[in-house]
């Protein structure tokens, strides 16, 4: 798949402020340092259409990018930010409830987890959350060029063994070298037809 063009729609933080777009729809979750904002500039090829922070826990609302005109991608707010009130987290909590059970052109959400933390219970509960939703989750290893080649196979079959997944299934990616782009689109060009 060719990015050919991408543009930011709009931010949301409720159902009645999400773009009508009649889209298929893709999103990107994770902790908030798991390099969400970097991982889909690298996807679009684009230095600065999602803006990344100096700080984690800076994106708080739902992000909406139009890509090629056909699809969407969404930069959901990462979480574990551990700067926000408890009102916070309850209406982050929300959100997050009602984009996933209220968005009926959301087809895939890319699960974003650093590929140097061994994953905890949090992210096998929240990918649980989403499946059980129906909604298909694909876990995606980032920060991969921070490990040696050696090191990397055993990260992803230890984290796919915790998550009870096929380590094939887990996609490394690295927004400095672009490794896994071409898997990530061409799992997105697959879910269009």
């Amino acid at each position: 798949m060719q990015i050919q063009k991408a543009d930011f729609i709009k931010s949301a933080a409720t159902q009645s402020h999400y773009p009508q777009t009649n889209k298929p729809e893709f999103a990107f979750f994770g902790r908030s340092n798991a390099g969400k904002s970097s991982l889909i500039n690298m996807l679009v090829n684009r230095k600065n259409l999602v803006k990344t922070g100096s700080r984690p826990g800076m994106t708080r609302l739902i992000n909406f990018f139009l890509i090629n005109d056909s699809f969407v991608l969404t930069d959901l707010p990462g979480y574990g930010y551990a700067q926000r009130s408890k009102e916070e987290n309850k209406a982050f909590d929300y959100m997050l409830y009602e984009y996933a059970t209220q968005r009926p052109e959301l087809k895939t959400i890319f699960f974003l987890m650093d590929l140097r933390r061994p994953p905890t219970n949090v992210e096998k509960d929240t990918i649980l959350y989403f499946e059980n939703f129906d909604i298909e989750v694909i876990v995606v290893a980032t920060k991969a060029d921070k490990l040696s080649n050696n090191k990397t196979s055993p990260a992803i079959h230890s984290m796919a063994s915790y998550l009870q997944r096929i380590p094939e299934l887990i996609y490394p990616t690295s927004a400095v070298s672009k490794k896994g782009r071409a898997d990530i689109l061409k799992l997105i060009e697959t879910r269009l037809k």
